[in-house]
């Protein structure tokens, strides 16, 4: 027989995996205005270093801020300009790709027949349809006003957000009192966030750079592009770099052939090893290493509550949660459990 006390320990993990879900539905129906604070909070988080140099430097807090907005809208116009010169590079050169699309084809089909195989599906699946091509560029570029407008909250919100970053341990001590300690922990628990960050983007630099050199030295169209996309793509784990390397392989087979493509692939497979497992290595500590379980689960939740946007924001979220769980000592277990370090156990070490 149950008594009130075996009923109260079973109700109490069934109300919080109900609160859990409640919580995602409601971030699912609130996806587009979760998407721009995530990734303002990122670019905020980006630009504290930097802040932080601008201000040892004697630069004022409004000044170091604009240095940084500056920047960022730097690197935005330059990314905006590559992408809309290689889908002209590319809608210009759909005839040529097209003919050297045939041309392979038919390379394959005669490679097939000495082994006794049928082509015709191997056909079916890489004769891409041009026109639905064409008319996806097209979409995508006629988005830009909309994702423009996206971009200018988010620089908003950051701005100001990196002018409140000083305010703050003021603010958390005049609630929780001065020596509570709370300054300090909300410090660790950003302190953590930016090194995973700042951590992330200077191994997908290292990864896109080499990616993107390998197909510059082979003369694949569009090499500069597929190789910010790797360094995009690539706070997507596992799954990023595949996105980027498919059609990099296709048109390395349309412009090289086969032993062209076979090169693209045994280059993408050293270089990932290389970075994964040295480059990434050397810049992060143990506590930085998410089990990969962690990573794919993370991808596959966030992608069906934020949406496209959730593949890039899903390891990045899942660190800020992470280190948030990670700062208190009421919810640590969590973190230990999910098989994470505590903070600062890798440099204690």
């Amino acid at each position: 027989m149950r008594t009130p006390e075996n009923l109260k320990n079973l109700l109490y993990p069934l109300l919080s995996i109900a609160l859990l879900f409640v919580i995602l539905i409601g971030m699912k129906s609130a996806a587009y205005f979760i998407n721009i604070m995530l990734i303002s909070v990122i670019l905020t988080l980006l630009g504290i270093p930097i802040m932080k140099r601008l201000n040892k430097a004697g630069l004022s807090d409004i000044l170091s801020v604009t240095i940084i907005i500056i920047l960022y809208i730097v690197c935005i116009l330059a990314f905006v300009f590559l992408i809309y010169e290689s889908l002209y590079v590319f809608i210009s050169r759909l005839p040529e790709y097209e003919s050297l699309l045939t041309e392979r084809l038919s390379e394959l089909m005669d490679i097939l027949a000495r082994f006794n195989i049928s082509g015709d599906m191997v056909a079916s699946v890489l004769k891409p349809d041009w026109n639905a091509i064409s008319k996806m560029v097209l979409e995508v570029v006629a988005g830009g006003s909309m994702l423009a407008m996206d971009l200018f909250f988010i620089l908003v919100i950051t701005c100001f957000a990196l002018l409140e970053v000083h305010k703050m341990p003021g603010r958390i001590e005049k609630v929780y009192g001065e020596g509570s300690g709370k300054v300090e922990n909300v410090k660790v628990i950003i302190s953590n966030i930016i090194k995973w960050l700042v951590v992330k983007t200077k191994t997908n630099v290292v990864l896109g750079a080499s990616f993107g050199g390998m197909l510059y030295i082979l003369g694949i169209d569009m090499a500069v592009f597929w190789g910010l996309m790797a360094i995009i793509l690539s706070y997507i784990p596992y799954v990023g770099l595949i996105i980027v390397s498919i059609p990099a392989i296709f048109l390395a087979w349309l412009q090289l052939g086969v032993w062209g493509a076979a090169v693209v692939i045994v280059g993408i497979c050293i270089i990932n090893a290389v970075v994964e497992n040295f480059v990434f290595s050397k810049f992060a500590a143990d506590s930085f290493q998410i089990p990969p379980l962690i990573v794919i689960v993370t991808i596959i939740l966030w992608s069906w509550v934020l949406g496209p946007v959730g593949l890039f924001l899903s390891v990045p979220f899942t660190v800020i949660i992470i280190a948030l769980l990670q700062g208190s000592p009421d919810t640590r277990w969590i973190t230990t459990l999910l098989g994470f370090d505590e903070p600062g156990q890798a440099e204690e070490e």
